[in-house]
């Protein structure tokens, strides 16, 4: 099996618009693409609901785990804060299908 983690991460901002998140996503992607161990990021978004989602797939949980305690993460919060009404919540899958034999 691998050790992979898959983390959703969402979040509600009912006033931000798209022009907004794709700000937040950029700003979020220039601390993300220098972090270690961290194999993907997405966003996603109803702008209808206002509940947003980063996606993130890590290496292994230690990866995730260097990362959840460093500033990068801060950073990446903080560029949603200004939107965000309420405490994201934040579930951790383990991927037990990238390494499945077709």
């Amino acid at each position: 099996m691998s050790d992979q983690l898959v983390v959703l991460v969402e979040w509600n901002a009912p006033g931000l618009r798209i022009t907004d998140a794709q700000a937040v996503a950029k700003q979020s992607m220039s601390v993300l693409r220098s972090t270690p161990g961290l194999l993907d990021a997405r966003f996603f978004g109803d702008f209808e609901s206002g509940t947003h989602c980063f996606l993130l797939t890590w290496k292994n949980r230690e990866a995730m785990d260097r990362y959840m305690a460093s500033e990068a993460m801060q950073a990446v919060r903080g560029a949603a804060a200004a939107f965000v009404e309420g405490a994201p919540t934040r579930r951790i899958f383990v991927d037990y299908g990238s390494d499945v034999a077709e």
